[in-house]
């Protein structure tokens, strides 16, 4: 009677672990493909955002169109995303009413500040003429009264638009000069994460003014003493 019993058992002991597998299985499948959709809907929103950035920077993608008839704005591509630590110190914003770099500040949609890509790169003594900074850097005058580095670029490359995309999201224009070339960039700042994602284009030239764009756009500034 017991062998009976053992045999009849054994059975639905295999069934029920063929049951329990399946289940992990069938829920690893549905853990991998929700993990997929997540990816997939960020590099969607990443492409969203991008598109809707580069339609608001109509003259920055009009000029390198002018420099080369080849540039396509539709060649980004997303590169990577890179990390960074926040530094930061009190400093109020300085760019004020009067100040000629004033009305190219970025205002934050939300009024946590405005962002500012020219002051660093514009060296505008007393009693000197107008020159550019080898380097670049990106400046967020917080409302905390702090003054935060976004970014900061050496000689190899420039910032030349900033636009916020959401009150989270700072989409940057420039270039940066590569063994090919320069070649235009965008990067999409999170400063709330600490981390930009940088988008690369397949263009490189080597005839690029590195300054021609700034010159044409602060055209309340005297660059005629030939800065370049």
């Amino acid at each position: 009677m017991m062998h009976r019993i053992s045999k009849f058992h054994f059975p639905l002991f295999l069934f029920g672990f063929l049951v329990l597998l399946g289940s992990c299985s069938f829920q690893k499948e549905k853990t991998e493909e929700t993990v997929f959709d997540t990816s997939k809907s960020k590099e969607e929103e990443l492409n969203q955002f991008l598109a809707s950035g580069l339609q608001q920077l109509n003259n920055w993608s009009g000029y390198w169109k002018s420099q080369e008839p080849s540039f396509d704005v539709s060649g980004f591509e997303f590169s990577r995303e890179i990390p960074y630590e926040i530094l930061e110190w009190p400093e109020e914003n300085f760019i004020q009413q009067g100040h000629p770099l004033y009305k190219y500040i970025v205002p934050n949609p939300e009024g946590y500040g405005v962002v500012d890509i020219y002051s660093y790169k514009v060296v505008r003594p007393e009693e000197a003429d107008v020159s550019f900074n080898p380097d670049s850097e990106v400046i967020y005058f917080k409302s905390n009264g702090m003054r935060e580095r976004l970014m900061f670029m050496g000689p190899s490359g420039g910032f030349e638009e900033a636009i916020w995309l959401s009150p989270n999201h700072l989409m940057v224009a420039g270039f940066f000069e590569e063994e090919g070339g320069i070649t235009p960039k965008i990067w999409i700042i999170i400063p709330n994460e600490q981390i930009y994602l940088t988008f690369k284009h397949p263009l490189h030239t080597d005839k690029y003014p590195k300054t021609g764009y700034l010159i044409k756009k602060l055209q309340n500034i005297d660059f005629s003493n030939g800065a370049n």
